[in-house]
């Protein structure tokens, strides 16, 4: 969603179509892999059963069970039919396995990698930024830091203009391997906010650490976009842990 709504920005590659049947067998069957419907080493339905499924020809379903496949989710041997792949071999960076967990499926082992990828690429990202942001980029990252400050109270305003915030800031990296790391960190921050949202974290509470980020760039001032960037992350790792707390309370 917002990983491609900033107009002239180099971003990552979309999420796959999810028009037609074949982009809807891509995204369904996905889904249920990653969130566990469907468990490791399961044999999936066979041809006929999906076909009716999904109301699909032969052609459509093969191309999308190839799309999976490529993605590392399932893969196909004859007499064994089709099973779902071990975690391990799953293409946990492409952005559609991503965005195929959900707040109930992610473990908080795969919170803290989340956490710690975002650590290890956005810093640095904003360091460049401070030496190569251009006037355009000072202006998209201080119009989203303005749409955050406007959005305290309406938590899917606030997402948008949260992950426009730090994809603005990748693209001002002016590093073309980073950019295309956007879509990836805007995923991992979709993922961040839907596990705030279910334990309605403060959001207001975000606002000075992104405005140091913005200013540290704006000021040149490497060291503190640096350093700003991470006091953001490590209270949004914090917001997490705040969340995991509050959810089991509620399920005690």
């Amino acid at each position: 969603m917002a990983a491609n709504n900033l107009a002239g920005m180099t971003l990552a590659p979309a999420l796959y179509r999810r028009s037609g049947i074949h982009g809807t067998i891509v995204h369904a069957i996905g889904t249920e892999i990653v969130t566990g419907v469907l468990h490791e080493g399961e044999r999936l339905p066979g041809d006929q059963e999906l076909m009716a499924r999904f109301q699909a020809s032969r052609t459509a379903l093969r191309e999308a069970l190839k799309v999976l496949s490529s993605k590392g989710l399932i893969e196909s041997r004859q007499r064994a039919g089709t099973r779902v792949r071990s975690r391990g071999d799953w293409d946990l960076l492409d952005v559609d396995v991503l965005s195929w967990h959900t707040p109930e499926s992610i473990t908080e082992s795969f919170t803290a990698d989340l956490v710690e990828l975002r650590e290890l690429i956005e810093p640095a990202a904003a360091r460049l930024a401070a030496d190569r942001a251009t006037s355009d980029d000072l202006t998209r990252i201080e119009a989203a830091y303005l749409r955050m400050e406007m959005a305290v109270d309406d938590y899917e305003a606030f997402y948008v203009a949260d992950v426009d915030f730090h994809l603005a800031v990748l693209n001002a990296s002016h590093n073309q391997l980073v950019q295309r790391l956007a879509g990836i960190i805007g995923t991992v921050l979709g993922l961040s906010f839907g596990l705030q949202k279910q334990a309605r974290i403060p959001l207001r509470e975000s606002l000075e650490s992104h405005y140091d980020v913005f200013d540290g760039i704006r000021q040149r001032n490497r060291r503190a976009a640096e350093r700003a960037m991470r006091i953001t992350i490590r209270r949004g790792r914090n917001t997490l842990s705040q969340r995991r707390t509050i959810m089991r309370g509620q399920t005690a």
